[in-house]
C-alpha cells in the first residue's frame, strides 16, 4: 500500500485496491475480500476500509452485490459520440462477437408526436423496428427505429438482423445522409425493456435518441430511441474549447464588481 502519509488512509487503501483491479490482480466479475478481512489485513478499522470500498463503487471499479458480497465491476466499452450511429460497426472494430435479434417489425400510422419529429403528415405510414443487439452473446443494446415507408419501400424484404440500419439508408435506398442529432439521458428500464434486454425492472439505462436527416431534401430519415445498460457501456465526447470561449470576451465580471 502506498506510504503517502500526505493522504487520508482510506484513500490510500482505495488506491491500493484499484491498482490491484488496474494491475488485473483482480480480475473482473470476481468477489473481492470482506471488510472484515481487509480491515485484519491491513490493521485498519472496518469503518476505513467501507469508505475506500464505496469510493470505487462511485468510480465503477467495484459493484455491491446485495446478499452477496462486493464483486470488481466488469469493464464498460467506451463509444464515441459519433460511433453510436453504427453500433455494429463500432463493436466488430473491437473484435467483439456481435449479433442481432429482430424483436418487431411492423407498419404503423404517424402519432402527433412523431409527425413533428419525422416532419410528415399525422396518419403516414411508418415502419416501426426494434433490434436486440449482442455484444459476446450478451444482450446490451436495444434499439427502436421509426422510419417513413415513402423513404423506405418495402423495407420487409430486408435481412433486417444482417444489416446495419444505417447501411441499409445508404447503400440500399441510396439516401446520402446530413445532419445527426442525437441525445442521451438517464432512464431506468421498464417493464418491457427490462425483459428485452434480460434486467431487472429499474435497471440504470442511458437512451440515446437520435434524428437523422437527408442531405439533399434536409427532411429526417429516421427517428430512433436506443437503451444501452449502463454497465456495459460509457459514451465519450471530445470538445473544442475554442468554440465556447473567447479570448478577447471582456464581459466577465472583475472582482471589485462582484
Amino acid at each position: 500500500m502506498s506510504e503517502n502519509l500526505n493522504k487520508p488512509l482510506y484513500t490510500r487503501i482505495q488506491e491500493y485496491i484499484a491498482e490491484l483491479i488496474l494491475s488485473g490482480k483482480l480480475k473482473p466479475e470476481s468477489k473481492i475480500q470482506s471488510e472484515r478481512e481487509f480491515s485484519e489485513d491491513l490493521g485498519v478499522s472496518r469503518m476505513t476500509v467501507r469508505k475506500a470500498l464505496t469510493e470505487l463503487v462511485n468510480e465503477g471499479l467495484l459493484e455491491r452485490k446485495h446478499g452477496s458480497g462486493t464483486y470488481v465491476a466488469k469493464p464498460k466499452m467506451t463509444y464515441e459520440s459519433v460511433e453510436m450511429v453504427n453500433y455494429i460497426q463500432a463493436m466488430q472494430l473491437r473484435n467483439i462477437a456481435t449479433a442481432t435479434q429482430l424483436l418487431e417489425f411492423s407498419e404503423m400510422v404517424t402519432s402527433r408526436r412523431l409527425s413533428e419529429i419525422l416532419e410528415i403528415e399525422i396518419g403516414a405510414p411508418l415502419y416501426h423496428l426494434v433490434l436486440l443487439h449482442f455484444a459476446n452473446r450478451v444482450p446490451v443494446i436495444l434499439e427502436r427505429g421509426f422510419f417513413p415507408c415513402t423513404c423506405c419501400p418495402k423495407m420487409e424484404d430486408w435481412d433486417l438482423e444482417k444489416t446495419a440500419t444505417i447501411d441499409l439508408l445508404t447503400n440500399v435506398y441510396g439516401i446520402k445522409l446530413g445532419r445527426i442529432s442525437q441525445s442521451v439521458e438517464a432512464v431506468a428500464a421498464t417493464d418491457l425493456v427490462a425483459q428485452q434486454l434480460r434486467v431487472d425492472e429499474g435497471f440504470p439505462l442511458l437512451m440515446l435518441s437520435r434524428l437523422i436527416f437527408s442531405r439533399d431534401t434536409e427532411k429526417p430519415v429516421v427517428f430512433s430511441q436506443d437503451f444501452l445498460r449502463s454497465d456495459y457501456a460509457r459514451i465519450h465526447t471530445d470538445i473544442n474549447i475554442e468554440g465556447i470561449t473567447s479570448q478577447e470576451r471582456t464581459d466577465a465580471p472583475r472582482k471589485e464588481d462582484v
